[in-house]
């Protein structure tokens, strides 16, 4: 949001972004000199009384801005915000994608309902983007939209732009040492992010190789399951887990390896960022994931990852710290020819102008 909002306010966009209360996204559109709205009825979670007072306040403040595109991101607003953006007159409305609900792995019946809804929304969307094909091509086996409204615009980053703090430094601040083989990843602890594979692999994995450390950067409902995988296996040796990190991309150096374990992706940030760090990636095949990874070329594609499959992966690469360089400095280079801020900003904003 921050990346575009920047982008269309240097092309001549007056932007506004009206999000939950968020300190550091706040103090950031500040500097950027971008208006930050607090949407207070904003959560997660879905509560039906919450809904109706989001609802009430997202009509408000349209009302009040009169926006020429309203410009939709996540599930849940992607979804009431479109309704209530054309009740209050929004002329255009944008949603972009980040990974569709319907890819979670969730009941039949919870699927259907995802489905029905996101169908219901894309009637009042005017045009949706997609991060990765693998989502525009997901959304039209759903029905979701005609194929001419459903576009696909990947996810770009400044590569440049990210202050990465040196190797030993890094290491020191995250208590790391220097001999260390570090197997790291920075998300959100749900359950799609399949932590626990990680956890399971370092079982076999830390027999093969008694300088190895996994560092797993940030918080969420599944720390607690985490935490206790770790005990029950008497791993605590072998793991960090620091919670959140501010701006924890800064850190990325200090990492051997980047995993990636998750069972769903729309087009991940953290993976580009950590390529762009020139860190080997090795992730699950899902989502947009093999539009950005060339498996043993620029990184590492497992389908179907398993703890077995990923600790052997793991204990392979660490005997060929050669090819490991070899693969992270062509991520690097994947990210900075095809994956740029640059790129992202212009695609969205030819969206606009259009």
């Amino acid at each position: 949001m921050l990346d575009l909002a920047d982008g269309a306010k240097r092309a001549g966009f007056d932007v506004a972004i009206a999000s939950q209360q968020n300190s550091h996204l706040y103090e950031t559109l500040l500097k950027h000199n971008i208006r930050f709205i607090e949407v207070r009825h904003l959560q997660r979670d879905i509560d039906p009384i919450l809904e109706l007072q989001l609802a009430w306040e997202l009509y408000k403040i349209i009302k009040k801005e009169k926006p020429d595109i309203l410009h939709l991101n996540s599930s849940k607003v992607g979804a009431l915000g479109a309704l209530i953006g054309k009740l209050a007159g929004a002329p255009k409305i944008i949603f972009t994608a980040h990974g569709w609900a319907f890819n979670d792995p969730r009941p039949p019946l919870q699927l259907k309902v995802i489905t029905f809804i996101s169908r219901f929304a894309a009637r009042f969307q005017d045009k949706i983007i997609c991060v990765s094909k693998y989502d525009r091509q997901k959304a039209l086996e759903f029905k979701i939209a005609p194929s001419e409204k459903i576009i696909t615009i990947h996810n770009g980053i400044n590569a440049k732009k990210i202050e990465l703090i040196a190797r030993d430094e890094a290491r020191e601040k995250l208590k790391l040492d220097k001999k260390d083989f570090v197997i790291g990843t920075i998300a959100n602890f749900y359950k799609t992010k399949a932590l626990d594979t990680i956890v399971l692999s370092a079982i076999s994995a830390v027999h093969e190789n008694s300088n190895i450390k996994f560092i797993l950067i940030g918080d969420g409902p599944e720390m607690g399951k985490i935490e206790a995988l770790i005990q029950k296996y008497k791993l605590d040796e072998y793991f960090i887990l620091p919670g959140i990190i501010k701006n924890a991309s800064n850190y990325l150096k200090a990492f051997d390896i980047f995993v990636m374990s998750s069972k769903k992706e729309g087009l991940p940030y953290a993976l580009l960022e950590a390529m762009a760090a020139k860190v080997l990636c090795v992730v699950s095949a899902v989502g947009g994931m093999p539009e950005i990874i060339s498996n043993e070329q620029n990184g590492i594609l497992i389908r179907d990852m398993t703890p077995g499959k990923l600790q052997e992966t793991i204990t392979k690469l660490a005997e060929n710290k050669l090819k490991m360089k070899e693969m992270a400095k062509a991520g690097q280079q994947t990210v900075l020819e095809e994956f740029s801020l640059k790129r992202m900003v212009e695609e969205t904003l030819n969206v606009y102008e259009s």
